[in-house]
């Protein structure tokens, strides 16, 4: 290993700190209310911040030599973005707009990370059902101008505490970058990885073994069975119907009157949504159901919520109803 990586990764860490700073003070220019030439200068000293930022991480990710990562690059400057104006645009239903976009940007980097099922559930929950719940909010808290206001109140266009908020995200990032550029925690994590990948490969061969119908339809494949043919595990442990014989995986089934062993390989194995999926199903149904009921209540409350409330007097509802009103408007000019 190179002596000069810890160094090159702390100077890095060092100035991605610094830049990060700088990307800070900009955010709070912006989001606290002042003169135009304040929240201009806060805005070019964030893109400079943010800038710097992108340019140190293509650094570290290219390590000098190839293609550097030009789609998580982009879909983090997006997410970037996004998320500066969800805070400072002053109009909230632009800012609920403004965090799909955050959203999606989030759910690409999943999808680089092979994370599939992890990128379809945040649009699922993030873009659905709290952002629909957002959007009530905005509907229920947001009232219409009086005569003769052009504008919303100070507090639907400027943020409160804004230092505060940002103090607390600058250490937030600060304390994730101690942990990624920290040499030892590289060793830790490396050490962790190669023991999660031989766990999650294990846990990978239970899960099939709890997928009969799959394992079925590939020993019906191997073979060359019609879906008519009846097969039948032959197993000690009925859970456990893939053994291994300590290099090999594999499950013997009763199929043409004899018992036949079908050889498995990685390729067999159920896929990260198929995993989450069964063991949603097998081990969590009534949570499931019950979280299906909480979510229906919740959507009838929201509707009868944001329905506009008018009183209607006497007169007004039996217009309504077709029927003659019962008190009779004087005449123009006539006696009152």
């Amino acid at each position: 290993m190179d002596q000069s990586a810890p160094s090159d990764m702390l100077s890095s860490a060092t100035a991605m700190l610094a830049l990060a700073a700088f990307a800070s003070a900009g955010l709070v220019m912006i989001m606290r209310p002042g003169a135009r030439s304040i929240r201009l200068a806060g805005s070019v000293l964030g893109l400079a911040g943010v800038a710097g930022l992108f340019v140190e991480v293509l650094k570290l990710a290219s390590g000098g030599a190839g293609i550097p990562p030009v789609l998580p690059v982009l879909f983090g400057a997006i997410a970037i973005f996004g998320a500066a104006r969800v805070i400072t645009h002053p109009r909230p239903v632009f800012a609920a707009v403004y965090f799909i976009l955050v959203v999606i940007a989030s759910a690409g980097l999943f999808l680089l990370l092979g994370a599939d099922f992890m990128a379809f559930a945040l649009i699922i929950v993030y873009a659905g059902a709290i952002l629909v719940t957002y959007m009530f909010v905005l509907m229920l808290a947001q009232q219409s101008p009086q005569d003769g206001e052009t504008s919303a109140n100070w507090y639907d266009r400027a943020p409160r505490e804004a230092l505060s908020c940002v103090i607390i995200g600058f250490v937030m990032i600060a304390t994730l970058g101690q942990v990624l550029f920290n040499p030892n925690e590289e060793a830790r994590r490396v050490a962790s990885s190669v023991q999660g990948e031989v766990q999650a490969e294990a846990d990978l061969w239970n899960t099939l073994s709890r997928m009969p119908k799959h394992l079925k339809s590939i020993a019906r494949e191997r073979l060359q069975l019609s879906r008519d043919e009846p097969i039948t595990f032959v197993a000690s442990d009925p859970n456990a119907v893939v053994q291994s014989d300590g290099k090999d995986h594999f499950v013997v089934v009763t199929a043409q009157g004899k018992d036949q062993r079908i050889a498995l390989s990685a390729a067999d194995l159920p896929m990260n949504a198929q995993v989450v999926g069964t063991t949603l199903v097998r081990d969590y149904p009534a949570s499931i159901e019950v979280a299906g009921v909480i979510l229906t209540m919740a959507l009838f409350g929201a509707v009868v919520l944001a329905r506009k409330q008018v009183e209607l007097g006497e007169d007004e509802r039996r217009v309504l109803a077709g029927l003659s009103r019962l008190s009779v408007e004087p005449e123009s000019g006539g006696p009152r």
